[in-house]
């Protein structure tokens, strides 16, 4: 097998338990709306509708304050194994579930694994892939974000919800097989002093040509300099928290990920149909509605896969910025154009227009470029503990948000939500502007350079070329 179908096998088994993550998050979308039909065999009130959407985002808490010693301890591969497990656990309790307590319990469990998976995939991504295709392997967690929305909507539009429960569920049996094959990452059996076991993997997923066997020898020897005796912990964290490339890129992410929530990014697939109910003015059949939405962000998912390995990170995040805030806040104003009635009858759908607009920009830049620069933006020393504050903004955005959007939506309509995210988005926007550095094409070691500061980056460069310079003697 080539070096790229190695890390394709290995980034594949991560792929598919974010499809899964999809699938959590879009859920509700359809096992609300099968739940409210006067037939059903269970009937939540608007309460146990809310939390239900919502406790995804309590649990990531859970999971997130695992993570980081689980990814620090356990290693890379067994956490994303061990992740799989509660997820499959809660699947299970839903298609079994009687009541709405069950409910709750099977979502939390759900949202325990997304968390620890959310802060293991792009870090996991990240060291399996070479900088020549880092960016694409990054750029499927919103590829497989989009993938589990547009399957749980299909499977909840065309069977009974307990029936989606288990079609959903089985992505991460398939995930659990292929975490299974591929090595621990390189980086991280580096980190450990285990350089034997490093050269293997990194072979495995890079091969030995000259340049590989340069970059391998890189990574081994920036980290000898950082295996130094334990100090105690409250010296480490003490030190980590003054150091500029740790603080920085944790700034960026927190940034990062609350304008990932802001955007709407978890509201609109567990609020799909009563919003696009809303928007199309009742013109389009709520389910059409939904799969248009599912459909719009699946193809863009695609063409972001594309973008963002070919085009700068910061282009691709601030068009995808600019669309959606230009998008969000023309779908308001004719909202309110047409609840004041000077939109005629026949155009009532007209809102939909830049709401797809906005589906599309938020899906292009909002969702890939934070998992991309997760992944990347962290030096590896500290990549464990950095994924995991800046994952716990993540957690606690989602809960607040999905948890007042039907308050949101009732209280000022759709359309002021529209504008409260469009100028939320927008202020996070302007805040990246001047954090947000530029990290296509370059190594991870190269980035951790970079937030050393100028001075810093020049001993880093120094130091490689020498270590290269000894490879090359032999």
């Amino acid at each position: 097998m080539s070096p790229f179908f190695r890390q394709m096998v290995a980034v594949s088994g991560v792929v598919l338990y974010m499809i899964g993550t999809g699938a959590n998050i879009a859920y509700p979308g359809v096992l609300l709306q099968q739940l409210r039909l006067p037939d059903s065999a269970m009937h939540l009130t608007p309460e146990h509708e809310s939390w239900i959407a919502s406790i995804l985002g309590l649990a990531l808490i859970s999971g997130i304050l695992v993570a980081p010693f689980s990814l620090q301890k356990l290693g890379r591969k067994l956490t994303n194994q061990l992740s799989t497990l509660p997820a499959m656990g809660g699947w299970a309790l839903l298609v079994a579930a009687k009541g709405p307590a069950a409910l709750l319990a099977s979502r939390s469990l759900q949202g325990f694994a997304m968390g620890l998976q959310a802060a293991a995939a792009p870090v996991t991504i990240a060291e399996y892939s070479s900088p020549k295709y880092r960016g694409a392997f990054l750029a499927t967690i919103a590829f497989s974000f989009a993938s589990g929305m547009l399957v749980a909507h299909i499977f909840g539009t065309l069977l009974y919800w307990r029936t989606a429960a288990v079609a959903c569920g089985s992505f991460y049996v398939v995930s659990l097989i292929l975490i299974s094959i591929p090595p621990e990452t390189p980086p991280y059996l580096a980190s450990k002093g285990k350089n034997n076991e490093c050269r293997k993997s990194f072979r495995w997923f890079r091969g030995d040509d000259e340049d590989s066997e340069k970059e391998l020898e890189v990574l081994l020897n920036s980290q000898k300099k950082k295996l130094t005796p334990k100090v105690a912990q409250f010296t480490f964290y003490r030190q980590m928290v003054t150091k500029p490339e740790f603080y920085k890129p944790t700034v960026i992410m927190m940034f990062m990920f609350v304008l990932f929530q802001i955007s709407g990014m978890t509201v609109v697939p567990s609020y799909t149909v009563p919003m696009m109910e809303d928007v199309s003015g009742g013109t389009i059949e709520a389910y059409t509605s939904m799969l248009m939405v599912d459909v719009v962000r699946f193809i863009t998912a695609v063409i972001a896969c594309v973008v963002v390995n070919k085009l700068r990170r910061r282009t691709v995040l601030f068009l995808g910025i600019v669309i959606s805030v230009v998008s969000l806040l023309t779908a308001a104003l004719l909202l309110y154009l047409r609840d004041l009635g000077y939109i005629p009858e026949g155009y009532k759908w007209t809102p939909v227009v830049p709401t797809l607009f906005y589906i599309f920009g938020k899906t292009l830049g909002i969702l890939p470029i934070p998992w991309a620069i997760a992944g990347e933006i962290f030096p590896l020393a500290y990549r464990s503990i950095g994924s995991g504050i800046s994952g716990m903004f993540l957690s606690i955005m989602f809960f607040v948000v999905v948890k007042t959007a039907p308050t949101s939506f009732r209280q000022i309509g759709i359309n002021g939500t529209f504008c409260v995210y469009g100028i939320c988005i927008a202020i996070c926007g302007i805040f990246l502007y001047f954090l947000l550095p530029e990290t296509k094409g370059k190594t991870l070691y190269e980035i951790e350079c970079h937030f050393r500061g100028e001075k810093e980056k020049d001993v880093c460069e120094r130091d490689m070329m020498l270590e290269l310079q000894k490879v090359e003697e032999g």
